[in-house]
């Protein structure tokens, strides 16, 4: 587990991950938390943490593809997430729209997904090659293969 391999865009995933958690807890519709007043969202939510946390896990611990995996998919639930969530922020509110307001944790949750969105998203655009871990991980797969081998000698193609 080498920790010096966490970048930019994975710290600000998991900063935006564990920012949500403690902000789905919060108002987020006219005093409730988004556990009461997101249904199908709330679901997409609680995904999108587990893969930004997911993807912290596997970058430190695991080789760089399938941290590049795990980035790709914590940015297709993240979309679907930040979609869900200005859906219910912007368009329809829970409730009679005079009597539920939005309150500042709803806001709080849109910025906080956008937050792992975009985490994903440097985390996917700074796949270094000239970095030290990716130059071990070369080095390493090219011991296990061994030296080149010479080509086999060229057959003689003229018939008998």
């Amino acid at each position: 587990m080498d920790l010096r391999r966490l970048r930019g865009g994975e710290l600000l995933a998991g900063a935006s991950a564990a920012g949500l958690v403690g902000v789905m807890f919060a108002d987020w519709f006219g005093g409730e938390s988004a556990w009461a007043t997101m249904s199908i969202a709330r679901i997409a939510l609680v995904a999108l943490v587990l893969c930004a946390f997911a993807l912290l896990v596997l970058t430190v611990s695991r080789t760089v593809a399938m941290a590049t995996s795990m980035a790709a998919i914590t940015m297709a639930v993240g979309t679907i997430a930040l979609l869900l969530v200005v859906y219910r922020v912007a368009v329809n509110e829970p409730g009679p729209n005079g009597v539920v307001s939005v309150d500042a944790g709803a806001y709080a949750g849109l910025a906080l997904v956008a937050g792992v969105l975009w985490g994903a998203l440097r985390a996917l655009a700074d796949e270094r090659t000239d970095a030290l871990a990716s130059r071990r991980q070369t080095e390493r797969v090219l011991a296990v293969r061994g030296a080149p081998r010479e080509p086999p000698p060229p057959r003689d193609r003229g018939g008998p």
